[in-house]
C-alpha cells in the first residue's frame, strides 16, 4: 500500500470513528438537556438569537447569547437565572425567561412586587414605572408543584410566561444563558444577570 492510500484510510477511519462517537453522545445526552440540537447535547452549549422584546432591558431583539447546558439541572436551578427552555405545548420552540420560583415555592405579585414564600424578591432589572398591564401588577398566590418551575419575562407587560402557559416542566430546560456573544449597544461579552 502506498503512503497516500494509508493516509487516506487513516483519515477515513478517523472520520467514521468521530461520527460514531457523535451519534452515541447525542443518543446518551450526557448533559441531560431538553434540546435536540447537537451542540447542546454533544458539546454542552448552544448559541441563540433573541427574537422578541420579552426580556428587555436584559436582552434585546438581535442579541446572540451563549447558553450552557453543562450540568444545569434541578440541583443547580437558581432563582434569578435566565434560562432557555422548550415551550411546554410546542416542544420545538425555544423560549428564554427568568427563573423566579422553584418546586415548592409559593409565588404572588402584588403592586408589581414579586413575593416568594411571603418575602419580596428584589428584581432590580425591571423598571416598574413602565409597567401598565393589570397582569403585571397583580397575581394571586400559587404554589409551584414538584418537577416544575415558574418563569417570567423581564418585560412583564410583553411576555408570554408562566402567568399564561402555566408551570414549566423542569425536564424542558435546555440550559442557563451565560453571556452575550454579540450584544447591541456595545454589550458584547457581558455576563447575563
Amino acid at each position: 500500500m502506498t503512503r497516500k492510500i494509508k493516509v487516506l484510510w487513516f483519515f477515513s477511519l478517523l472520520i467514521i470513528i468521530s461520527l460514531l462517537f457523535g451519534v452515541m453522545a447525542y443518543s446518551i445526552n450526557p448533559f441531560h438537556t431538553a434540546s435536540t440540537n447537537i451542540r447542546a447535547r454533544v458539546f454542552g452549549f448552544d448559541i441563540y438569537r433573541i427574537p422578541s422584546r420579552s426580556m428587555q432591558p436584559t436582552l434585546v431583539p438581535g442579541d446572540f447569547i451563549y447558553v450552557s447546558a453543562q450540568g444545569y439541572d434541578e440541583k443547580k436551578f437558581k432563582r434569578g437565572d435566565v434560562i432557555v427552555f422548550l415551550y411546554p405545548d410546542k416542544k420545538k420552540t425555544h423560549f428564554i425567561k427568568r427563573l423566579i420560583a422553584k418546586a415548592g415555592d409559593r409565588i404572588r405579585i402584588e403592586n408589581f412586587i414579586v413575593y416568594i414564600n411571603g418575602k419580596p424578591s428584589p428584581q432590580l432589572y425591571i423598571n416598574t414605572t413602565k409597567l401598565k398591564q393589570p397582569f403585571s401588577r397583580f397575581m394571586q398566590e400559587r404554589q409551584v408543584p414538584n418537577g416544575y418551575l415558574f418563569v417570567l419575562g423581564d418585560n412583564r407587560d410583553n411576555s408570554n410566561d408562566s402567568r399564561f402557559f402555566g408551570y414549566l416542566p423542569e425536564k424542558n430546560v435546555v440550559g442557563k444563558a451565560v453571556s452575550l456573544v454579540f450584544g447591541k449597544n456595545g454589550r458584547t461579552g457581558q455576563a447575563i444577570e
